[in-house]
Formats: C-alpha cells, sequence, structure tokens
C-alpha cells in the first residue's frame, strides 16, 4: 500500500465507456448463451481439451456455471480494482502531478486487461458448451495460436501505448 499517494477521481473518458460497455455486454451475452443451451447440453460435458482440441476430461453439466461463476468474479473483480488506482503498482513515483495521468492510464490498462480475460474466458465457455451440443468449435491448434497471439503482441501494443501517453503527459508540463 502507498498511504501517501494521492486519492484522486478520474473521471471516465469516451473510450473508459465504451470499454466498459462492451465488458458489460459480453459478460451478460455470455450468461444468456449458457442459460438457453443448458438444457440441451448433456449431462456430461467436455471439461478439458488437449493441444489437439480433442477433449480429454469431462464432468458434468454444472460445471459450466463454475467456468461462467469464475470469468464473472474476474471481470468485477477487475472492474472493483479500475477504482482504485492509488493502490496500482507503476514504473515511475507518484506526485501530484503527475498522478492524474498515471491513474488514468493505469485504470484504462485494466479496461483492456478485463476485457481481453473476458474475451478469452468467453471463447473457452462458447467451445465447452458448442462441443458438449456436439457442434464443431475452434479448439486445439487455433486457440494456442489465439492465446500465443494475445499474449505476446497485446502487452507489446499495451507497453507502447503507455509509454506514447507517458511522453505525450510529460511534454504537456
Amino acid at each position: 500500500m502507498h498511504p501517501d499517494r494521492p486519492r484522486l477521481k478520474i473521471p471516465l473518458e469516451t473510450l473508459d465507456y465504451i470499454l466498459e460497455f462492451i465488458t458489460l455486454t459480453v459478460l451478460i451475452i455470455l450468461w444468456c448463451y449458457a442459460i438457453m443451451k443448458y438444457m440441451s447440453m448433456p449431462d456430461i460435458i467436455p471439461t478439458h481439451f488437449n493441444l489437439s482440441g480433442e477433449v480429454d476430461g469431462t464432468g458434468s453439466k454444472t460445471s459450466i456455471w463454475f467456468l461462467l461463476g469464475i470469468t464473472t468474479v474476474l471481470a468485477v473483480g477487475i472492474h472493483i480494482l479500475t477504482k482504485y488506482p492509488h493502490i496500482h503498482n507503476y514504473m515511475v513515483e507518484i506526485t501530484e502531478k503527475n498522478a492524474a495521468h498515471n491513474y488514468k492510464m493505469s485504470a484504462r490498462l485494466l479496461r483492456f486487461v478485463n476485457l481481453i480475460t473476458l474475451l478469452v474466458m468467453s471463447y473457452i465457455a462458447f467451445t465447452v458448451i458448442k462441443s458438449a451440443l456436439g457442434e464443431t468449435a475452434a479448439t486445439g491448434n487455433t486457440l494456442i495460436y489465439v492465446m500465443i497471439a494475445f499474449g505476446v503482441i497485446m502487452p507489446i501494443i499495451l507497453v507502447i501505448y503507455v509509454a506514447k501517453n507517458q511522453k505525450v503527459a510529460t511534454s504537456k508540463k
């Protein structure tokens, strides 16, 4: 904890509202889709896939609620963290002068992370449901490539975005 950091209420900008809206919409759609498909699913559903995309673990269809519960807790937890930017970790010392900018960027970064995490978890839930219903779903190598791309490319893009905004903020002083 950093008790000496300023506690500021950072107003949301248009991009922040868009990210929050998309995140909430995806979460609602995920729950609605699972609720609509639940009765159609067999009692035993896939719960794990190997690297080739073949089912190598099964469980009760009620396990889909566990997956959606974890997804929801993650999304809500990250959303709550955006409200407390003074407790986040920063690469620079937080002062009265740079707090507002750094807090805004940190909260925005978390909103992107929240959306990406939710999209990945939704894809997993969607794949489990589609597989349970006997429909084809992109698993295996496709999922691995998507995860690698997100895991490598997105952090690079986000670091460039934050660094660029840090330079802009310091040049305005």
